[in-house]
């Protein structure tokens, strides 16, 4: 037994700095206070799915105060990640798009690369609290 108690304590030890992080994303550029903004956050085991709308890791929506809103993730295991974030004017959950396809929502993903989802692209590492921005844009 005496063998096993430093053992115990080092695991106890480990476990203990294997803390998760919290993801904290800004979302700003919504042309009005009206709706939320949806957040979806991927990690690699659901990479397949950026920007689908589906298949996420997890999902929040927050309120917008003059044209920005702010969403927090805790427990966020140390990683890669992406966001897709859109300004839900209806609180619907869901993008809206037209006949065609189009968003009629403005939206963004992470590291405001450009207008089509691309985890590789949109991808960031978290090592602890982290702070990203998105900038909301129209199609």
């Amino acid at each position: 037994m005496k063998k096993m108690g430093p053992m115990v304590l080092a695991l106890i030890l480990l476990a203990g700095a294997a803390q998760a992080a919290t993801l904290t994303v800004v979302v700003s550029n919504c042309e009005s206070d009206q709706g939320c903004v949806s957040v979806a956050l991927y990690n690699l085991d659901t990479r397949q799915d950026f920007g689908s709308g589906k298949g996420y890791f997890q999902g929040r929506q927050a309120d917008i105060a003059n044209g920005t809103a702010q969403v927090i993730f805790s427990d966020i295991p140390d990683g890669t990640y992406a966001v897709a974030a859109f300004h839900d004017l209806d609180r619907s959950a869901s993008l809206n798009k037209n006949f065609w396809g189009i968003p009629q929502e403005m939206y963004g993903f992470s590291n405001n690369y450009g207008k089509r989802p691309d985890f590789r692209l949109a991808g960031f590492s978290v090592s602890g609290d982290t702070t990203i921005a998105i900038r909301l844009q129209w199609y």
